[in-house]
């Protein structure tokens, strides 16, 4: 989903992730890690929406957010590893042109390992974290499978997003797919050919965790619901 000027929900969240994310660079010096740094700033053309769910489920389900950071963070580095090889699938793709296909394809690489560095980062709660680690590699790899569906993919990962901050959270498992039903709905909701239509899925998106999350601040899901339905069709 492309950033929009106009008013952009889990502001709180954005800033948190954004302050975070300063602390990520390449841990190398190469043609590789410079095309990574120039992919790190936080305007590369893209919405840190996804890692934003993790903090805001986390938080819903009681968990410190600085423990939820390296997660989101990791979620981060997967859409940007993600953006640089749809890019680089495109004919006469910038990257290819500037740095040829070998390293923008090691770049690619380095960005999948950096993401999961971060998901074994900080770690405090270890089976926690294990059980979060293996459902969002499992995300990433059918979000590859989905090749050019890119519902498909944005189905998966936000659900996975949704869930592994519930997981990390310690909620539940009961309560996990839950979560994962309603970032489905979040990103049928994305890619409906209407307002309308987008309207009446995100709300069933936010329908669904009612009761699921005592500590959630639904009106914050519903911001995100309704700027997913703006911007749909």
């Amino acid at each position: 989903m492309a950033l929009s000027p106009a008013a952009i929900p889990l502001r709180d969240y954005r800033t948190y992730l954004d302050e975070y994310l300063r602390q990520v660079s390449a841990p190398f010096e190469s043609v590789a890690g410079r095309i990574i740094e120039e992919r790190l700033p936080a305007g590369y053309g893209r919405d840190p929406l996804l890692p934003c769910l993790v903090l805001w489920a986390g938080a819903a389900c009681g968990a410190d957010i600085a423990d939820c950071a390296p997660i989101a963070a990791a979620f981060d580095l997967f859409d940007r590893f993600l953006l640089l090889h749809d890019e680089l699938s495109a004919q006469a793709a910038p990257a290819v042109q500037r740095w040829g296909l070998g390293q923008s394809l090691n770049a690619g690489d380095a960005l999948y390992a950096l993401a999961f560095r971060y998901l074994a980062a900080a770690v405090r709660r270890p089976e926690r974290r294990l059980a979060v680690a293996k459902l969002v590699a499992e995300a990433v790899l059918s979000a590859i499978e989905c090749d050019a569906d890119d519902g498909k993919a944005s189905a998966v990962l936000t659900a996975a997003a949704l869930q592994a901050g519930a997981a990390l959270a310690g909620a539940d498992e009961r309560l996990w797919p839950e979560f994962a039903a309603a970032g489905r709905l979040l990103a049928a909701a994305a890619f409906a050919s209407d307002a309308a239509s987008a309207r009446e899925v995100s709300a069933q998106a936010v329908a669904v965790l009612r009761g699921c999350a005592p500590g959630a601040d639904l009106d914050a899901l519903e911001e995100v619901a309704a700027y997913v339905a703006r911007h749909a069709g």
